[in-house]
């Protein structure tokens, strides 16, 4: 008996009636849900606090939080965000290591579409491959931790975040990296003078 959690506000056990008896716990009400159809005037929550004091009980109300619905899909825009911000940096370290590289291609005849679509390319298969390895290590961190529950924890896949972060990240990499590329000067045919 002392096991059990002495949460009453937010109680964070369920016993089923087979727990019930082997526990050799009776049932009995201490308590009534109700659900409003739309959340409650600071008016109405004090009279129905008025109503329980006066018959000797106690109200409780549930703020209004964000669901896990909500959380998820802005942690989920969040980290593509950073994701986007990494990538945008890594994408500028890559083209400053290689402008030996784009002066040979445009000495070549290579015009500013073929520079645009290496930037572009290398921009969506960056993405592609840290949206995967992200993926992959967040479910295999899960997995890892909840191990016990597999059946409830990862039951329900969130498809919805995670075709966003497979398939959005990699394709806004694609076009920011063909957008941002920009135009190369005049002078990038001729090798500077060190």
């Amino acid at each position: 008996m002392r096991r059990l959690p002495t949460d009453t506000a937010a109680p964070n056990l369920l016993i089923t009636e087979r727990g019930l008896r082997r526990l050799t716990l009776r049932q009995a009400p201490v308590g009534w849900l109700f659900r409003a159809p739309r959340p409650l005037t600071p008016e109405q929550i004090n009279a129905a606090r008025q109503f329980a004091l006066a018959a000797g009980g106690t109200v409780e109300t549930r703020p209004q939080s964000p669901s896990l619905d909500e959380l998820r899909n802005w942690a989920t825009a969040a980290g593509i965000l950073v994701a986007l911000d990494v990538l945008a940096m890594t994408i500028g370290l890559i083209r400053g290591g290689s402008t030996g590289g784009l002066r040979t291609l445009t000495a070549t005849g290579a015009g500013p579409r073929v520079r645009r679509t290496l930037t572009a390319t290398t921009a969506g298969a960056l993405g592609l491959l840290g949206a995967v390895l992200g993926t992959a290590t967040g479910y295999a961190a899960a997995i890892g931790d909840f191990r016990s529950s597999l059946s409830t924890t990862v039951a329900h896949v969130p498809v919805a975040d995670l075709a966003a972060i497979l398939v959005g990240l990699p394709l806004t990499a694609t076009v920011g990296g063909w957008l941002l590329a920009g135009r190369e000067p005049a002078a990038i045919a001729r090798k500077p003078l060190d």
